[in-house]
Parts: C-alpha cells; structure tokens; sequence
C-alpha cells in the first residue's frame, strides 16, 4: 500500500460511528475536563513550590498524567549505556509519556511556560548543549522523534539525520496509542513545530483515558553505517514493531499536501501534466485533486484507471482530415488502451507513448515541407 498524504493524516476529531455511546458520555467528559482542570491548577501550584529534584520530577510526572488521563505501558528496558533513544512521533504527550516511565527529556522548539515544558519532560532545543549533556550526563536520556511532527501511526515519515550524529549506539522505540471517540491528532495547515497544539491536549482532559505503550527495542550500533544508513535502520526497526509501512515523505509535506488543495503549486503542475499525458480526458481539476492527496503521479493514474476516483472525461477532439491516403512511415502502433498496474509497466507506457508523438510530428513535418526520407 502507498503512504500517501490522506493515509498518514487525521482531519477530523471523532472517529468511530456509535454516536449515542458518544452523547451518553458527554456530560461525564464535562464534568471530567473541569475536575482535571482543578488537577492543573496543583500541579501548577506544585511545580513552583517544590525543588527541582528526581524524586519531585516523578511525583509531578504521575500527577501530570492523572491530569491529562495518560496511561501507559512499557514493554522491554532501556539500555542503560544509551544516552539517545529515538521514536516514532504520534502525539503531543510523547514526551510525557516516555518521561514517566523511561525517564527522558524530549527537545522540542515549542513556546510554552517553563513549568509546562518540564512537567511533560520537554527541553527547549535551542538550550540544550548536546554534547556535553551526553559527555556529562549520561544517566538522563535524550528521547528524540526525527519525523518532525506527529502522524496518525500508520506509517513512518522520511527521518531526518540530525539525530544520528550524536552517538555510536542508539536505542529504537515504537510508541502506539488508543482512545476512545476521538483522534489523539488532528492535522491542519497552519500546524508548526514552534507552537504547543493546545486544541490536541485539551481534547486529553475530556476522555477518559489515553492509553499509550511504550516497546523499548534493542539497542542498535552504528557501525560503519553513514547517518542516512543508520537512521534507514533504526525507522525500519520501529516500523517492524509498528507493523506499518515507511514513507519518503516528511513532516512540513504533509501540510505543504494539504495546502495545495487549495492552491496548486508549479510541483503540482508539473505532475498534472505528466497524467494528462496519458490520461487526456481526464479534467485537469480533478487530477489536481487527486493528486493533493496522493503526491504521486502513478497513484493518481491508477486511481483514475481502476474507478477510485471517478471523474467525468472531457470531449474529444474531432479528428483532422488525413493528408495522405497512405500510411506514414514513422507512426508506431497506437496503443492498445490496456494500461498496466505496475509503475515499471506504466513507464514503458509512457515512453511508447512519448515516441508515437515524436514520430507523428515527425511525419507531419515531412509531408509539409515535402521532403523525400528514405525508408531505413
């Protein structure tokens, strides 16, 4: 299956069809979101009052994830000889999740108060001595998701290497989450790294439980492995215990995706041309659309093809009287208007295509400035 944008993505906050279970509950989300509420508000008063001290950290994480109703469960230990464990990205209480159980920091680029940040376990990247943390502090792990931004856990983005530079060994983890009535993350296109999704953490206060696990995998050495190698290694390692699929796409493409759906970008242009060539019938706003969603020319075409994505073909031109009663010399054979499924197939397709108009043209041109060619 192609991981295409729509797959990757969740545009809407409820999931699931019974809506009366959903109505039955909520007064008792009401009411829930308002006693958590309270929770915040110690947990605040807390945070300020108390020493900044391990033993403080864990009692301010456990009431933390009472107050955001988070549950959650490690499977495997962590390598107590890696400093940098990298995971998947699924949510905006990761961080705090893998805090209470693992112990680590997240870096992250987000503008909240101080004592938010260290409450879910979050250290501003741009404070954060890499190297000497790792030289100096090796007992406090850094938890690193080089996806860039969280998706819905069916796949995998493109890694970025960055993370990859910091050590030798590196300890992967899958982490999976599941709620009930609701999507843990809901995407839109004005989403960046710099803000904190305040819309995703309130819809935590309201459900009755989140539940995360955290699979700590077997710690992987670099060897001589180049950073893009090792960081192809470690996002296959997670996406096997994930059981899904890996992309080439990254984060800031999901929403780039999303917003050519309203604007088409010259990318976009580029490959609405390249299926109209084969597919000229089909109306050039309904290949736009398509391809916002999949980014992928072959995706698009045999959506097209095999009926995923209906359309209604445009008229075709009428045809011009031949010049000549013979046949042309350099005209290949037309197709034969069976279109293969594999990309390798669709590809010879389109290069036999590409010849007949170079042949046709050819021909047109002979037979215009009445010039004798040899047949070879």
């Amino acid at each position: 299956m192609v991981l295409t944008v729509d797959k990757l993505i969740n545009d809407d906050r409820f999931c699931g069809e019974n809506v009366l279970q959903f109505l039955l509950y909520l007064p008792f989300g009401l009411v829930l979101m308002a006693f958590r509420t309270v929770l915040a508000l110690i947990l605040w008063i807390a945070s300020i009052i108390l020493p900044n001290k391990s033993a403080v950290r864990q009692i301010l994480s456990t009431l933390a994830c009472w107050t955001f109703g988070v549950y959650v469960k490690v499977k495997g230990s962590r390598d107590q000889r890696c400093s940098v464990l990298v995971a998947n990205y699924v949510s905006c209480l990761d961080s705090l999740a893998a805090a209470h159980v693992l112990g680590t920091i997240s870096l992250r680029k987000w503008k909240v108060p101080p004592f938010f940040a260290s409450t879910l376990g979050i250290k501003n990247v741009a404070q954060f001595a890499r190297k000497q943390h790792f030289a100096e502090c090796p007992s406090k792990p850094v938890l690193l998701q080089p996806e860039g931004g969280p998706t819905n856990g069916k796949g995998l983005l493109k890694f970025t290497d960055w993370p990859f530079q910091l050590g030798n060994r590196v300890q992967p983890v899958a982490i999976t989450v599941e709620r009930l009535f609701t999507n843990v993350t809901v995407h839109r296109p004005s989403d960046s790294r710099t803000a904190f999704p305040w819309s995703d953490a309130l819809w935590f206060l309201w459900t009755p439980a989140t539940v995360f696990t955290v699979r700590v995998l077997p710690a992987m050495e670099r060897n001589e492995d180049t950073d893009t190698v090792f960081s192809n290694r470690l996002r296959q390692a997670i996406a096997d215990a994930l059981q899904v699929g890996v992309s080439e796409l990254r984060w800031e493409q999901l929403n780039a995706g999303r917003g050519a759906r309203r604007e088409p970008g010259a990318e976009l242009l580029r490959q609405a041309r390249r299926v109209r060539e084969v597919l000229p019938r089909v109306p050039l706003p309904d290949i736009l659309r398509d391809l916002a969603t999949t980014r992928s020319v072959d995706v698009t075409i045999t959506n097209f093809l095999e009926g995923v994505t209906p359309y209604t073909a445009e008229p075709e031109p009428d045809a011009e009287p031949e010049p000549s009663t013979s046949r042309p010399k350099y005209v290949t054979p037309a197709p034969t208007g069976t279109f293969p499924r594999s990309a390798r197939e669709r590809q010879l397709s389109f290069q036999e295509r590409k010849a007949q108009m170079i042949a046709e043209a050819r021909q047109k041109y002979i037979e215009k400035h009445g010039l004798h060619v040899l047949n070879c």
